[in-house]
C-alpha cells in the first residue's frame, strides 16, 4: 500500500502564529510516518515547510479585497488539488471544501466580544467561515478548545458527532520549569530591580483582541503598594502601537511598561516573568498561555481563553468570568502582593499541561483521522 498523500491548505504559513506552529508540527510528524505532505498557501515560509519534510506550493493571491481574495484562494486551491488523488484534503479555515477542517478562529464570537456587535457581512473571513460551517463542507472538524466546539455547534448548527476537541500541544524541551535561570538576562534588559514583580503578555499580535488596553487599565488601578512593585512587558506585533503607549503614559506607567516586537526565543521571556497575564477578550486557545504554564509561571486568565480549560486547582477555580479591567486589577493586586499565592499557581501550571505535548496532540489527531482514511480504502 502506498503512503497516504495529504494536501494542507492555509493562506499564511509563516511567522509565529498558532496555526503555523500547528501545521509545521503535524506536517513533520506525518512526514516521519512516511506520508507525502503538501502545504498550499499564499504566503509560505518555504524553508520551514521543507525542514518539516513537506512540499510547499504557492497559491495565487490578491493584495486587495476581502470577499474576493478569500473566495479566489479557496477556488484556486480546490482547482489545484482536484485531480491530484490526495487521500486527505486538510483545510485550516480558508477553503470551502475539505475532508478535515482545523478551525483556529471563531471570527463571529471574537468580533462580538471585542466590539459588542455582530460581525459585518462585508468581512471576508466571516463569509468563508459561515458558508463552510453551515454547508458542513468537511467530514471532521477539529476544534482547539471546548469553548470553540460549543460556539460552532450553537452558532452554525454543526452536529456534535462532526466536531472533536484536540488542544494544541507544546514542546516540553523548550517550555519547562527547569529553565527559569535563563530569564535573568531579560529581567536585566527590562530594568527589573530586585524585589520587583514582572508581569506580562506575550502574543503574536492583534492587541485589540488580546485586551492589551484592559491590561494597561488594570495596571493603572493597582494600589500604590502594588504599583511600586510592578514592572510590565508586552511582547507582540502591533501596527498601531502609539495608542497603547499613550494609554501607558496617561496612566503614569510609561517608565514601568515595555513594548517589544515578537521574538523567536519566547521561552526566555516566559522565564523572566513572575506573572503571565492573558487578558484576551476572546481567545480560541492561546498557545502562549500553555507555554507559560509549562514554564512554571503563574497565569492570570479568564474563562474566555480556551487554554484556561487546562488549568487545574486553585488557578482554575478563580478564573475570571471575563477580562474586564476591575477583575484583572484585583487578580494582579493579589498576585503581586502575595508571593505564596504566586508560587502555588506557578507549581500547578506544569502539572496542568504535562500530558498535552505535541506528541500527545498528534496521537489524538491520528486517532481522529483514522476513520476517514479507512473509509477511503474500504
Amino acid at each position: 500500500m502506498s503512503a497516504p498523500r495529504v494536501a494542507i491548505a492555509c493562506r499564511w504559513v509563516e511567522g509565529v502564529s498558532g496555526a503555523t506552529t500547528i501545521i509545521l508540527e503535524q506536517a513533520r510528524r506525518l512526514a516521519e510516518l512516511g506520508w507525502e505532505v503538501h502545504v498550499y498557501g499564499e504566503r509560505l515560509d518555504r524553508a520551514a515547510i521543507q525542514r518539516a519534510g513537506a512540499r510547499p506550493h504557492h497559491v495565487l493571491g490578491l493584495p486587495w479585497g476581502s470577499h474576493v481574495k478569500r473566495r479566489l484562494f479557496a477556488w484556486f486551491f480546490e482547482r489545484l488539488v482536484r485531480h491530484k488523488g490526495y487521500d486527505l484534503v486538510w483545510g485550516h479555515g480558508d477553503t470551502f471544501h475539505q475532508d478535515v477542517l482545523s478551525l483556529h478562529n471563531c471570527v463571529h464570537a471574537a468580533h462580538e466580544a471585542i466590539f459588542g456587535a455582530p460581525l459585518p457581512p462585508s468581512v471576508g473571513v466571516g463569509h468563508v467561515h459561515e458558508r463552510m460551517l453551515r454547508s458542513r463542507a468537511f467530514r471532521l472538524l477539529i476544534a482547539n478548545s471546548d469553548m470553540m466546539r460549543a460556539d460552532v455547534m450553537k452558532r452554525f448548527g454543526v452536529p456534535a458527532e462532526l466536531v472533536t476537541t484536540i488542544y494544541p500541544g507544546h514542546d516540553p524541551r523548550r517550555f519547562n520549569p527547569e529553565g527559569r535561570g535563563m530569564g535573568a538576562a531579560v529581567r536585566a534588559q527590562l530594568g527589573v530591580r530586585p524585589g520587583e514583580v514582572l508581569v506580562g503578555v506575550i502574543t503574536s499580535g492583534d492587541f485589540a483582541k488580546r485586551g492589551i488596553a484592559h491590561f494597561l487599565a488594570a495596571l493603572g488601578r493597582l494600589s500604590p503598594a502594588a504599583r511600586e512593585k510592578v514592572r510590565a512587558v508586552v511582547v507582540g506585533q502591533e501596527s498601531r502601537l502609539g495608542p497603547y503607549e499613550r494609554i501607558a503614559g496617561d496612566l503614569g506607567l510609561g517608565s514601568r511598561v515595555s513594548f517589544l516586537p515578537p521574538v523567536n526565543d519566547v521561552e526566555r521571556y516566559f522565564h523572566a516573568l513572575d506573572v503571565y497575564v492573558h487578558p484576551a477578550l476572546y481567545e480560541e486557545f492561546g498557545m502562549s498561555v500553555q507555554e507559560a504554564m509549562a514554564c512554571g509561571v503563574c497565569v492570570l486568565a479568564s474563562k474566555r481563553v480556551g487554554a484556561a480549560e487546562l488549568l487545574r486547582g486553585e488557578a482554575r477555580e478563580t478564573l475570571l468570568d471575563k477580562p474586564d479591567e476591575r477583575g484583572l486589577a484585583a487578580g494582579l493586586e493579589r498576585l503581586i502582593l502575595e508571593p505564596e499565592l504566586r508560587r502555588r499557581w506557578a507549581e500547578a501550571g506544569p502539572l496542568s499541561c504535562r500530558d498535552n505535548t505535541w506528541d500527545a496532540n498528534f496521537k489524538k489527531t491520528m486517532a481522529a483521522l483514522r476513520p476517514l482514511l479507512e473509509s477511503r480504502t474500504a
